[in-house]
Order: structure tokens, then C-alpha cells, then sequence
């Protein structure tokens, strides 16, 4: 039984709406692991003519080299274990659900808890050790190339120790956290949005940019090469790790190191104790719940503002009205399409974390507008709507779609208008909120203006989005391919002019005159008009699809505790 279990929580890591049988199980496995193995395989080899010129002309700085890019590798580590973890945030520990199937079985809780902590131990180890045997041996044998085979061995030994460690730290440190915030009634889902939002922008930030952190610049004759360290603040856990590192390794100043590698394992076993302890008090806290019910509104009330908004244009349609609520409550609840849209927003702030960067490190030119400064809201409100349409597409619960094939109207252009007012109610309160910051950095004037402009592009990014579906969202199983990356991109690059780039570009231009800055809002008014005419004249041949189309066997999610178990007599 115990077996059983293990498997049962193991893959309920990767299960979702969108895998309907095992190989497709297997490929949501791989996926995540290809995608994150690439970066610390292709690292070392990008490192190796670096380390040659530094090992034959500048000796004196190879330990040096070797502590920048190590601190590189065990970041990465860090963050792309928290991206794993975040994505599988649900699965991290028990919840009602879980209570409420186990509970009534006879299963010792000591039986269920210990196969939930192997299964969360069985993925750590598979996907930390299949990020880091590639970059440890790869780059053990470049960095010590001109070293003895004791010492590369060594190196091998220091780096999958280390980032391992690091991995396991931050792995029990969102599984204590996701056993916490499960154990506490309220908004459990906007502190999940918020933590993957988080981690994947580090994630990409951390991909796209660290190049640049490690830069070698060849002298001249009487000049040795400049190598620029990280600027990691002593505070870091990242300098934990790299004591450890060195220690291992064998470097000088032994004790220093020794000292910040004995903190590096004190603190990650008493974090993985503490993951322990959290996840055996989450399993007992969701007994008492399962036993109570809910009174807690924290998943409605996370879409109140948004269910407002929304009210406002479709207040006259009550299947509008019912459409739209559905919609947006589905988005504050739901797991996948909340992990779409943090994607997406992950990679708008990269954007905008790149052009920043262009200053150099001056600060003054953040505090006066310029495209770069203006453009933020813009660029950030448009990658969520590119997230939030990508999210319509995923299913969620869809049994429970059955409900609108036979209780909704067959024709109705509200579903047109649910769509719009739902895309217009998430997005105008986010892009606001990324309009805030711009108070602090070009006054509270300029940025009152910008937000007006930002709030005429959020009208014409709904319409937009809603012109591109034709269906309910959530309802439908999700098409394989559907998002055509490859045939597609050139329309998110256009988009990327048109919504976030020539808006913030024509700001700069007017100079903060508030007439010039109305001229720009009317005009993205004027495009939402046309949009709206063009909209309401398409929606009349949108159609609920018949109940018969809409054919799926009747499952069970079971725990397979049926099947034969050795030992057990089957009569």
C-alpha cells in the first residue's frame, strides 16, 4: 500500500486537465527537466575558452573565476527548483480534497503521511540531480582542467554537493511555506500567484541576463584581465553554499570557508525538518477540515474587484453576467491558468528588467520619462493579456462544462460579451497597479496621465481578445498545438508595438501635455469602438456546441488501491 501511495502522490505532481494518458504523463515529466537541463548544459561549454585564457595568462585569478561562476550555478539551482516547485504548488503538500478521499480509508495517517514526504523526496531527487550531474561533470573537467584528476574529482564531488544542498533548501523551504498557507484560511491563491510570478521572472532574468554578469576583459601588455564579481549582498544564502563549495573543494582561507559551509548544512537540514514537521501538521489540519465546511470566501473575494468591473459591461445580460463571474472566479481558483499567466507576465518583466538595464547603473535616468520608464505598464499589462488569452484555453474541471451545454443558450452574443468584460475586468486593476510604481519615478501628474493612456490600451486589449475566442473559456478539452508558437510569434511582436512600445513612445513624445496625452487616449478609444461594432457583429454566430459533441467516458480518479498487492489473497 505504502508503494501505491508513493506512486499516487508522484504523479499527481504532473496531472492535469491536459494529460489524458500516460505518455502524455511522461512527456509533462520530461518537458520541465529539458527546458531546465539546456541552460546548465550548454553553460560550461560557452566557459571553456574563458577558463583557458585565464589558467595560462592569469593564473592568480582562476579561483576567483571559479567562485563567480559557481555562485552562477548554485543560483541557478535555487530558482529552477523554485520554478519546479511552484508550478507543482498545489501538489507540494495535502489538502482538502486529499483529507476527504484518505481520511475514510483505512490507512494509518503515519502510512500517508510518509508516502507523501518519499514522493516529495523522489522528485527532489530526480529533478535536482538531472539539472546538476550534466553541469557538475561538464564543468568540473573545464574548470579543472589544468588540474590534477584528484582535484576535478573534487570539484565534481563540491559542486553536486552544493547545488544539491541549495536545491534541497529551497525545495523545503516552499513546501513548509505551501503546508503553512494550505493550514490558514484566506487568500491562498493570490500568495501562489504571487510566489510564481516571482520565481519565474527570476528564472528568466536569471537565463537572460547572467551572461553579463560574468565579464572578462582581455588587457593590454602591462594590464591583467578585469574580472567583475557578482554583487551579492552577505546576507545570501548563495554564500552559504559557496563556503561549502569551497570547503569541499579544498580552497585557501579554509576556515572562513569551513565556518559558511557548516551554516550551509545546519540550515538546510534544519529546513528539511521542518518541512517534515509542516507537512504532518498540514495532513492533521486538513482532517479537521475536511470534517467542517468551508466558510472561508478568500477565492471569491480575491475576484471581487475584477467581478466589478466586469458588472459594468455586461450589468444588463444576466448570462453575461453569469458567464463573466464563472470566468473570473475560474482564473482566482485555478491552479493552470494561473501558471499561464505568470509565465507570460515573467516575461514582460524580463523585458523590462533588460531595458532598464541599459542605464548603467544610472539612476537618474529612471526618474524622467522615457520610453523605457513609460513603457512598463504598457509592457507588463500586454504580456498578461497575451497569458490570460493563452489561460482560456486550458480546461478546468471540464465535467463541469457539461453544465452550460444543456442549462445555456445554444446561440447568444453574451458569450461574447462575457468574454470581453471579463478580459477588461482582470486586466484594468493589474494595469493600474503597474502604473503605481511610476509615481515614485516621474511624479504623480505624469503618472495620473500615463494611466489614463494605460487604461484606453486595456479596453482595446480586451475587445482584441475577445475578437480571438469563440468559446467559453475553460470548457473545452485543450487543442494539441493550439498555441502555434512558430507560425504565430510575428503577431505577439506587432502586438508588442502596438499595445506597449508606440503608446509609451507617443507619451514621451507629448511631453506630459495633458491635451497630447488625451489625443492618445481618444484614439485607442476609437479603435475599442470599432472593435466593439466588429465584436457584437461577430457574436452573432457564436454557438454553444451541442451536448452530444461533447462526448467524454465517465471517469473515476482512483488511487489504484484495488489492484493486487503481493501478499494479499485476492478472493
Amino acid at each position: 500500500m505504502f508503494k501505491v501511495l508513493v506512486r499516487a502522490f508522484f504523479g499527481q505532481f504532473f496531472a492535469s486537465e491536459l494529460v489524458t494518458s500516460e505518455m502524455q504523463l511522461h512527456r509533462a515529466m520530461v518537458g520541465p527537466l529539458a527546458l531546465l537541463i539546456t541552460p546548465a548544459v550548454l553553460a560550461p561549454f560557452q566557459l571553456i575558452s574563458a577558463f583557458e585564457m585565464v589558467a595560462i595568462r592569469f593564473p592568480q585569478l582562476l579561483d576567483p573565476m571559479t567562485r563567480v561562476v559557481a555562485t552562477i550555478f548554485i543560483t541557478y539551482s535555487m530558482v529552477s527548483i523554485g520554478v519546479l516547485a511552484a508550478v507543482m504548488w498545489d501538489s507540494l503538500s495535502f489538502d482538502r480534497r486529499d483529507a476527504m478521499v484518505l481520511g475514510p480509508l483505512p490507512l494509518g495517517g503515519s502510512t500517508v503521511v510518509s508516502a507523501k514526504i518519499a514522493a516529495l523526496g523522489l522528485l527532489l531527487l530526480v529533478t535536482a540531480v538531472s539539472m546538476n550531474l550534466p553541469m557538475a561533470a561538464l564543468f568540473s573537467m573545464t574548470a579543472g582542467n589544468h588540474k590534477s584528476t584528484i582535484g576535478v574529482v573534487r570539484h565534481f564531488v563540491a559542486h553536486m554537493t552544493t547545488t544539491l544542498c541549495a536545491a534541497t533548501f529551497i525545495f523545503c523551504l516552499l513546501v513548509a511555506l505551501r503546508a503553512l498557507i494550505g493550514s490558514l484560511a484566506g487568500r491562498r491563491v493570490a500568495v501562489a500567484s504571487i510566489l510564481r510570478f516571482l520565481l519565474f521572472s527570476a528564472m528568466l532574468c536569471f537565463i537572460v541576463f547572467v551572461p553579463t554578469a560574468l565579464n572578462i576583459s582581455q588587457g593590454g601588455r602591462r594590464r591583467p584581465a578585469q574580472l567583475h564579481m557578482l554583487g551579492i549582498p552577505p546576507w545570501s544564502p548563495t554564500n552559504w553554499f559557496l563556503g561549502l563549495y569551497e570547503w569541499i573543494r579544498g580552497s585557501d582561507a579554509g576556515a572562513e570557508w569551513a565556518a559558511a559551509g557548516k551554516q550551509a548544512l545546519a540550515f538546510t537540514a534544519t529546513m528539511v525538518g521542518v518541512a517534515i514537521a509542516m507537512t504532518i501538521a498540514g495532513y492533521r489540519r486538513q482532517l479537521q477540515l475536511a470534517l467542517t465546511p468551508s466558510a472561508s470566501t478568500g477565492r471569491l473575494g480575491s475576484a471581487r474587484i475584477p467581478r466589478a468591473i466586469a458588472w459594468l459591461f455586461v450589468f444588463a445580460d444576466r448570462t453575461a453576467r453569469s458567464v463573466s463571474r464563472f470566468i473570473l472566479t475560474t482564473l482566482a481558483r485555478s491552479s493552470p491558468q494561473q501558471v499561464t499567466i505568470a509565465i507570460n507576465a515573467a516575461l514582460g518583466l524580463t523585458i523590462v528588467v533588460g531595458a532598464l538595464l541599459r542605464a548603467n547603473g544610472d539612476i537618474t535616468q529612471l526618474m524622467r520619462p522615457r520610453t523605457a520608464v513609460l513603457w512598463i505598464p504598457f509592457m507588463l499589462t500586454y504580456w498578461v493579456a497575451v497569458g490570460l488569452r493563452a489561460s482560456f484555453f486550458v480546461p478546468a474541471e471540464l465535467p463541469a462544462a457539461w453544465s452550460f451545454r444543456f442549462n445555456a443558450p445554444t446561440r447568444s452574443t453574451a458569450y461574447w460579451s462575457a468574454v470581453r468584460a471579463s478580459a477588461i475586468g482582470f486586466l484594468l486593476p493589474l494595469a493600474l497597479l503597474f502604473d503605481a510604481p511610476l509615481v515614485l519615478l516621474i511624479g504623480a501628474r505624469a503618472a495620473a496621465w500615463n494611466a489614463l493612456v494605460v487604461a484606453s490600451v486595456v479596453l482595446v486589449l480586451g475587445e482584441t481578445i475577445a475578437l480571438t475566442v469563440n468559446f467559453i473559456p475553460f470548457t473545452r478539452p485543450y487543442e494539441p498545438g493550439h498555441a502555434r508558437l512558430r507560425t504565430r510569434w510575428p503577431l505577439y511582436f506587432i502586438g508588442l508595438f502596438v499595445f506597449a512600445f508606440w503608446p509609451a513612445r507617443a507619451a514621451m513624445w507629448t511631453g506630459g501635455d495633458p491635451n497630447g496625452m488625451l489625443h492618445i487616449a481618444e484614439a485607442f478609444l476609437a479603435a475599442a469602438f470599432v472593435l466593439e461594432l466588429v465584436g457584437r457583429w461577430r457574436a452573432r454566430t457564436w454557438s454553444m456546441d451541442p451536448a452530444e459533441e461533447f462526448v467524454e467516458e465517465s471517469t473515476i480518479n482512483v488511487l489504484d488501491i484495488g489492484m493486487v498487492v503481493p501478499g494479499v489473497s485476492q478472493s
